[in-house]
């Protein structure tokens, strides 16, 4: 990770875009790579909404490496004063390239004091670990272009500043997000312009107008009458949940309602959404179903991109936003036990009453292995099945985090 520490500004006097671009790291100025590494920490859906990480192979999901191949996980921090813009970890290789971009007052730069430039590890879970840092002048980044900083430990770290006008047009796109696609498949195959269905670059502090409009058939084939909107229609709770991992009993999470990621950070987009993004990366559309087999129909979508006059407040230092990031992704859990679906079922399938709820709490540990998996709550009639659940989920295997972790979970299971 690296970190940029600068005074703060005067009053605004123009926008600048600045990018955090790349890194390279000697090796051989590493040493050994101490605890194992890995980037399936991230799912699928985050990792492909991250800039820079959608064409690094085995990086993410189910096609991540071994962790021993991973000798670190470098991340981006830059302050402004008592503001920060934070950039992701992005995980396992010596020449991480983030191309993240916040929108900054120029009057941030334009200042007789220094840049501190800081390289940095995720290196456990909460956790970063400071390998080099660098100081340089302020006003060196106000110059167009790329700037080239050697000598950040074991890192020459690359930034690019670009000018930005206020007469600076808004960008826009119009196209159809399908209901027969996974959000992850949709964006893996994705392009940025052009017709057809789009992933969107943002930049931190741009402000993002979306509205849509169609309809969506969640189950067409079954129950053509159910018909959904941009905003969802009630989630049924049956045994498995069919809204997508990140949108599950959240307020406003409908199924088959229009949802969106930016980087780690999934929300519901519905009819219309207005927002100042506060994370740089691609903004991918999507529809709240993971059983997309039966869909039909589709969601029209306008979307404009606006680079604001004025740089938008940035995350606070030492706030929440600024915090290492969790050990495991919630959306990593929430797909790995729904790929057990099946076992799950067969365990209440068994009982004379298979209606109620059952919670499991796992402690996962580093290498993705259940060290313990308990049942910390069940309805009177699902005993049995939640200690048949039990003893399904201590043979699973997890995407390894960092570090040990715990997670909990709870199932509903209903008639049918």
């Amino acid at each position: 990770m690296a970190l940029l520490c600068l005074a703060p500004g005067l009053a605004a006097a123009g926008s600048l875009k600045l990018t955090v671009v790349s890194a390279k790291i000697d090796a051989a100025k590493i040493g050994k790579p101490g605890a194992p590494r890995s980037g399936a920490h991230l799912s699928d859906l985050a990792c492909l909404s991250l800039p820079g990480l959608r064409e690094l192979p085995g990086a993410c999901g189910s096609g991540a490496q071994p962790a021993s191949s991973y000798p670190i996980d470098a991340l981006v921090r830059v302050e402004l004063g008592d503001q920060v813009i934070r950039t992701y970890p992005v995980p396992g290789t010596l020449t991480p390239r983030w191309d993240y971009s916040a929108i900054i007052d120029r009057s941030k730069l334009d200042t007789g004091d220094f840049a501190n430039i800081v390289l940095y590890d995720y290196d456990a879970t909460g956790t970063e670990k400071k390998l080099g840092d660098k100081l340089i002048k302020s006003r060196d980044l106000l110059k167009p272009g790329p700037h080239v900083i050697s000598g950040v430990g074991p890192a020459t770290i690359t930034l690019r500043t670009d000018a930005l006008s206020d007469s600076l047009p808004p960008r826009r796109y119009a196209f159809r997000v399908p209901a027969d696609q996974q959000m992850a498949d949709l964006a893996r195959n994705a392009k940025t312009e052009g017709p057809g269905y789009l992933v969107i670059p943002v930049s931190e502090g741009e402000s993002v107008d979306i509205t849509a409009s169609g309809k969506v058939q969640p189950n067409a084939k079954k129950y053509p009458e159910r018909v959904a909107g941009p905003a969802g229609i009630p989630t049924i709770t049956t045994k498995i949940q069919f809204n997508q991992p990140g949108f599950r009993g959240c307020p406003g999470c409908d199924h088959a309602a229009l949802i969106a990621h930016i980087g780690t950070a999934g929300f519901v987009i519905g009819p219309k959404k207005q927002f100042t993004a506060d994370h740089s990366g691609l903004l991918v559309l999507a529809i709240n179903d993971l059983k997309v087999s039966d869909n039909a129909g589709g969601f029209d979508v306008q979307v404009t991109v606006t680079v604001p006059t004025t740089a938008a407040a940035t995350k606070k230092k030492n706030s929440a936003a600024d915090h290492a990031p969790a050990g495991m992704d919630a959306r990593v859990v929430q797909q790995t036990i729904d790929a057990h679906g099946d076992e799950l079922d067969a365990c209440v399938l068994k009982e004379a009453n298979p209606t109620g709820e059952v919670t499991l709490a796992f402690t996962i540990s580093a290498d993705g292995t259940p060290l313990g998996v308990i049942v910390e709550k069940s309805s009177p009639n699902l005993k049995g099945a939640g200690e048949c659940m039990r003893q399904k989920a201590l043979q699973w295997k997890f995407p390894p985090p960092r570090g040990v972790v715990s997670a909990r979970y709870p199932l509903s299971f209903s008639p049918g």
